[in-house]
């Protein structure tokens, strides 16, 4: 039994999941804390809005590797907060618009600042080659997958 767990819990999988879980969890409390009701998979959403605002549900889906289900349920509760709004599209009736909202737009620096904040705390006593070298080492580990889930 000692070589499965050594096994599991030192695999990439367990420490990017237990990485990734506790980033949520601080994410969401420092949104928060700030009164902003932002949940960490919404901001998955609206960071790629506000790089380009105006995509369609597909390409959010693309973009943020999540299911066509999921970016549905999360543009609905984005819709039902004000967020964003969902536009036809001119050109392709079939599919929708993604839009942010005036209200999305303006505390767009706000939310940009928290992560910001979050991110300093992720860096402490871990030297910018290491974040470096972590950054590239997990960009690889998903352009495998990616590769392989296409």
């Amino acid at each position: 039994m000692e070589t499965f767990d050594k096994i599991i819990d030192s695999s990439i999988a367990y420490l990017v999941g237990r990485t990734s879980r506790s980033i949520i969890k601080r994410l969401t409390k420092k949104f928060s804390d700030a009164g902003f009701d932002v949940s960490y998979e919404q901001w998955s959403i609206l960071v790629h809005l506000y790089r380009k605002d105006g995509q369609t549900q597909q390409e959010l889906s693309n973009i943020a590797v999540k299911d066509k289900a999921a970016i549905t349920r999360l543009l609905n509760v984005l819709e039902k907060k004000n967020i964003v709004l969902r536009i036809p599209d001119r050109n392709d009736k079939r599919s929708k618009l993604v839009y942010l909202t005036n209200k999305a737009k303006e505390f767009k620096e706000d939310l940009i600042a928290i992560v910001e904040d979050l991110l300093l705390e992720a860096d402490q006593g871990i030297s910018s080659e290491e974040m470096d070298q972590c950054k590239t080492t997990l960009n690889k580990i998903f352009s495998n997958f990616d590769r392989l889930n296409a």
